[in-house]
């Protein structure tokens, strides 16, 4: 036990005082090799309900919501590819059909440039047209017109039913 207990010390105070040297030059290598990779998200603006899904889900918070001016979806997911394992949890928790946020499989090289700054260039931001709102603004409103007339004709359907009811 103590033994045991004397190697560890030797070897954790070995690895802190020996110079290590580099294998790879992270500038130079593509990162993401692995079997498991599932390829760069997607995101489809047009069919995402803004439901937070893929945020929640992310074990390593790689997925931001970014805000839209609408009811629904009230914002879209980006994700910091930077960040992300590339487990593929945002795309299977997805409820839409088709999915709004998916793999796209195959390769994608990423090179790790060795500057934090180099990270930011690893974004999968959604742009999101500004006619496309407007549209979804137009049918909102117009879904709120329906809504409050649907109302109203409620209102007055019941108002004439305790009418006739005091009445009879």
């Amino acid at each position: 036990m103590l033994l045991d207990i004397v190697k560890k010390m030797i070897r954790v105070t070995k690895g802190m005082t020996e110079d290590r040297i580099a294998t790879i030059d992270a500038s130079k290598e593509f990162v993401h090799h692995s079997d498991m990779f599932r390829g760069k998200h997607e995101v489809d603006y047009e069919t995402c309900t803004g439901c937070d899904a893929c945020n929640k889900i992310c074990p390593v918070n790689a997925i931001v919501m970014k805000p839209l001016p609408l009811k629904k979806p009230n914002k879209i997911p980006e994700v910091n590819l930077a960040v992300c394992i590339f487990c593929g949890l945002c795309e299977d928790v997805c409820p839409v059909k088709p999915k709004a946020i998916k793999l796209s499989g195959g390769d994608f090289n990423m090179r790790a440039g060795g500057k934090h700054e180099a990270q930011d260039n690893f974004w999968v931001k959604v742009d999101v047209p500004e006619d496309w709102i407007e549209k979804k603004k137009e049918e909102e409103k117009i879904k709120a017109e329906a809504a409050a007339k649907k109302r109203a004709e409620m209102a007055a359907k019941k108002k004439a039913e305790a009418k006739e009811e005091n009445n009879g």
